[in-house]
């Protein structure tokens, strides 16, 4: 089989909806989540600039508060049933996100992921701080992984539904379109799927590295 890594977005793929709108609900800063969101779709700021005013939402939150919280995320089903089919296999299922590490260290803990790549916010004697810093990048941080890891993009799937998910799909070995109504996405995609079940992602990218396999054999 083609693929060892599997990568996985987490807001509109993992989750039924965008996390953050959960997450700034329940923090009673759902105005503000809803004033960047705006300003993003109206391109009034960029990427970057929403990254960070998404994160700054749970700036000075203490980390078991936020640990919390995520048990109340909207999750499609058998996200762990579908990592361990991934692990079985000999593939490395990876979280390739720009939420911040905190949120990447539940998912590792609830489900067995191997590792993630993400964005940048501290925690620092266990409150959250602000992500001044934090930048997107999700295609530039997998292919720093897989120079570190020499290992080949070609080699790697992704899972996502946004528009920052059209720049991995365009570098990696696959990719399949999540729940989206993004129509660049899904041309960018291999596959797509809309679904409530991890089951049905992980057989998409399954089915996309058979044919890149095939493909390679027939070469």
């Amino acid at each position: 089989m083609l693929m060892r890594v599997a990568t996985f977005d987490i807001d509109g793929t993992l989750t039924l909806g965008h996390g953050w709108y959960c997450i700034a609900s329940l923090l009673g800063r759902l105005e503000e989540y809803r004033r960047t969101t705006s300003l993003f779709r109206r391109n009034k700021v960029d990427e970057n600039t929403h990254l960070r005013n998404l994160l700054n939402l749970a700036a000075g939150v203490e980390r078991v508060r936020m640990d919390r919280i995520l048990e109340h995320l909207p999750l499609i089903d058998n996200i762990g049933e579908g990592v361990q089919v991934l692990k079985k296999a000999g593939i490395r299922p990876l979280l390739l996100t720009h939420n911040p590490p905190y949120v990447c260290e539940w998912y590792i803990r609830r489900f067995g992921f191997d590792g993630f790549l993400c964005a940048e916010q501290p925690v620092v004697a266990g409150i959250i701080q602000r992500a001044d810093d934090a930048r997107a990048g999700k295609a530039d941080w997998i292919g720093r992984y897989c120079r570190r890891e020499r290992l080949p993009l070609s080699q790697v799937i992704h899972a996502g539904d946004s528009a920052s998910d059209i720049a991995v799909f365009e570098v990696t070995g696959g990719g399949v379109a999540v729940n989206t109504n993004s129509r660049k996405a899904i041309r960018a995609a291999d596959a797509a799927v809309n679904t409530t079940d991890m089951m049905d992602i992980v057989s998409r990218m399954m089915e996309i590295s058979e044919r890149l396999e095939l493909f390679k054999q027939v070469r």
